[in-house]
């Protein structure tokens, strides 16, 4: 989960600058996971074709540099990231539930937070970068995908190679 997704869902932000680049900053983030993705797909003599699919492109990302089990935890975090403001917004009309679910919303963010940290450290490890070097950039995970594909694949470093 990037930064920005991060901030969103803290209600103390009601910042209209956020509603104004949500979109563009979106799609060019979108564009610099498919670039990225599909580089190392290729590298990995992976289908290309998941690449163009939004959260599904990590895949590749996750099989080699962490594991399967942890991709599919941070796609049902990623969902729930989306959906859970969509009920709140859409569905629900009584306060107290979209209190809780407002609560909920900031915990998944919090654990999207988490495990995107922890992807893009093995991520910078797969590819021989310096993590304490590049740690800011973490939070720009599309950086860690920049700097990876031009560097050479090391192996999955995360010491998890279950399920990948």
């Amino acid at each position: 989960m990037n930064i920005i997704h991060f901030i969103e869902k803290l209600p103390i932000l009601e910042l209209e600058l956020i509603e104004h680049v949500a979109l563009p900053y979106m799609v060019i983030l979108y564009l610099i996971d498919v670039y990225c993705t599909v580089r190392m797909a290729r590298s990995f003599n992976e289908p290309i074709w998941p690449c163009f699919i939004p959260f599904y492109n990590w895949k590749v990302v996750f099989k080699h540099c962490w594991n399967l089990k942890a991709f599919y935890e941070h796609l049902v975090i990623e969902l729930l990231g989306l959906a859970i403001p969509f009920i709140c917004k859409e569905v629900l009309e009584h306060e107290t539930l979209e209190f809780i679910l407002s609560i909920i919303d900031i915990i998944v963010a919090c654990f999207g937070l988490k495990h995107g940290i922890e992807i893009g450290i093995f991520t910078m490890k797969s590819y021989g970068l310096d993590v304490k070097k590049n740690f800011i950039f973490i939070f720009l995970f599309d950086i860690v995908l920049i700097k990876a594909v031009h560097r050479k694949y090391l192996g999955n470093m995360s010491h998890e190679h279950h399920g990948a």
